[in-house]
């Protein structure tokens, strides 16, 4: 039987190419040759032109939009003939276990300092590890870099923030990698974070609250600074993240079980039973459905009236919860 896509020598064979267009900075196909403007490329220069924001789109294709070129029409060969120089510090590994590794590229980008930005490559693409390559660069150029960092993505364990647009892992690595993530990094308001001012509707709306009571979606925060005085256009505490369930912590997710019995699972503690250490198991059925689930579930008292019944542990002296578990009859 031969070798699949993601065998090891295969996989090697993908990194020294990758590695290679990164490393002689391998133009793009159409170098030096007339092109005609696409969709993407023209959204992303309408972008930068409208927002004054900064794109990694080549030079050439942005002063044609802005002198009025639309999609469909030619261009001329970009100068110089080779991809943006935002995109540094580039790094081609081979990520994950066995089975089902990913050749990846790490990279930094010159708009975003500080960041190091993850993409994983598929092992049997059609286009190849070539393709592949000039893809990335192409999206990059195209915007889809900065449009994914206006959702605020959180990176991952190792610091690293993933491109929304690469290659899955495999099997139940990428649920674990997700709900990893959730419990690591909480519910993040956007704007987590960062420097803020009190405007004039949320002074209206935290004083229609202060004066007259009732419900309000106005952080906290903000309804206290201007009980204690605060007018619109003073600076308001940045946004805090909320932990992603209240009151669970030292959370670890795992992959549990063998066979068709493995799972994503979770371990973690609860501030209301201390000493006693909990584990959940996911079906995996809608993986961000069931993480808001037990949330809801423990917010609203499943631990504790499980706990009413003395469950017993297991050997290795975890309770596992006995809601919508897969393998509890």
């Amino acid at each position: 039987m031969a070798p699949g896509p993601d065998s090891e020598p295969a996989l090697e064979r993908q990194r020294a190419e990758i590695e290679a267009a990164f490393r002689e900075r391998w133009p793009p196909p159409d170098a030096g040759n007339p092109r005609v403007l696409a969709v993407p490329a023209w959204a992303e220069a309408r972008r930068g032109i409208s927002h004054g924001v900064r794109t990694s789109l080549d030079q050439v294709t942005f002063e044609a939009v802005r002198n009025g070129a639309r999609p469909g029409d030619r261009l001329p060969p970009r100068q110089p003939g080779r991809y943006t120089g935002d995109v540094t510090s580039t790094e081609v590994i081979i990520t994950g276990e066995a089975p089902g590794q990913r050749v990846a590229v790490v990279f930094c980008h010159r708009h975003f300092p500080g960041i190091r930005f993850g993409h994983r490559f598929h092992p049997d693409h059609p286009s190849g590890a070539g393709g592949q390559y000039h893809a990335l660069m192409r999206d990059i150029e195209e915007g889809s870099l900065h449009r994914m960092m206006e959702t605020e993505p959180s990176p991952d364990s190792a610091g690293i923030i993933w491109t929304a647009w690469g290659a899955r892992l495999p099997g139940l690595e990428q649920q674990r990698a997700e709900i990893e993530t959730a419990f690591r990094q909480g519910w993040r308001p956007i704007g987590t974070g960062k420097p803020r001012g009190l405007t004039e509707r949320a002074y209206a709306e935290a004083r229609k609250v202060l004066d007259h009571g009732g419900r309000t979606g106005l952080a906290q925060a903000d309804i206290d600074a201007v009980r204690g005085g605060a007018q619109p256009g003073d600076p308001l505490p940045p946004l805090q993240p909320h932990p992603y369930i209240d009151h669970v912590t030292d959370a670890e997710v795992i992959i549990t079980g063998v066979g068709p019995h493995r799972r994503v699972a979770v371990l973690f503690s609860h501030q209301h039973f201390p000493g006693v250490r909990f584990g959940h198991r996911f079906s995996g059925y809608d993986r961000a459905l069931e993480g808001i689930e037990l949330k809801e579930e423990i917010e609203t008292g499943a631990l504790d009236r499980m706990m009413q019944s003395q469950p017993a542990a297991d050997d290795a002296g975890i309770i596992w919860t006995t809601w919508e578990d897969p393998d509890q009859d």
